[in-house]
C-alpha cells in the first residue's frame, strides 16, 4: 500500500481552532478517529487570539480530545482540568477501548495517572495520581505512563509505564 497526505482531512475546525503537537490518535468502534493534542505546546503567535489583550484574529486552542468521522468532520470535542482528576500537565497518549471509553495519558515531569472517560467526555476512572512518581515496587502509582491498550475479554488495562518506572503493568479495566 501508499500513503499520501489528505489535505482536506480533517474538515476546517470551528471556533478559530488551532491544534497543538499530537500527542496520540486512536479510532473506535464506529470508526470513528480521535485525537488528542497539547493544548500547551501552542505558542503565544499560534494562540494570539486567547491572549488578553488578543495580539491577532487568528487562533485558539481547540480541547485536547477531538473526535472526527471518516471524512474529517468534528463530532465531538472536549478535555482539559475539570472536578473529581487530576489533567495531565502533558497529554501524551490515547486509546479508545471496545466499549468506546476513552483512555488518556501524560507523560509532563509529574504526570503518574491515566484517566478514563465515557466517549461524550464524562470522567469515569482515575489510575494513579500527580505528583512524584513512588517507583516501579508501587502499585497504584505510575511513572509518566507512555501508553496503554484494554484486552476487552480479560477486562484489564495494559499500561506501558515506561518514561520513568519502565515497566507494563495491569490493571482492571
Amino acid at each position: 500500500p501508499q500513503y499520501a497526505v489528505d489535505p482536506s482531512w480533517p474538515k476546517p475546525l470551528p471556533n478559530n481552532w488551532i491544534l497543538g503537537q499530537a500527542a496520540g490518535i486512536a479510532t473506535d468502534s464506529e470508526g470513528h478517529v480521535w485525537v488528542l493534542h497539547r493544548p500547551g505546546s501552542l505558542t503565544d503567535d499560534e494562540r494570539g487570539a486567547a491572549l488578553d489583550p488578543p495580539i491577532s484574529k487568528c487562533c485558539i486552542s481547540g480541547p485536547p480530545v477531538l473526535e472526527f468521522d471518516t471524512e474529517g468532520n468534528l463530532l465531538n470535542s472536549w478535555g482539559g482540568p475539570g472536578d473529581g482528576y487530576e489533567w495531565p500537565t502533558n497529554e501524551h497518549g490515547i486509546h479508545v477501548d471496545s466499549s468506546d471509553n476513552v483512555w488518556i495519558a501524560g507523560n509532563g515531569e509529574t504526570d503518574h495517572q491515566i484517566l478514563k472517560f465515557d466517549r461524550s467526555g464524562k470522567f469515569l476512572l482515575q489510575i494513579g495520581h500527580r505528583g512524584e512518581s513512588q517507583g516501579s515496587n508501587v502499585t497504584d502509582q505510575l511513572g509518566r505512563p507512555a501508553h496503554m491498550v484494554v484486552d476487552s475479554a480479560a477486562d484489564e488495562l495494559y499500561v506501558a509505564d515506561g518514561y520513568q518506572n519502565r515497566r507494563m503493568i495491569v490493571f482492571d479495566a
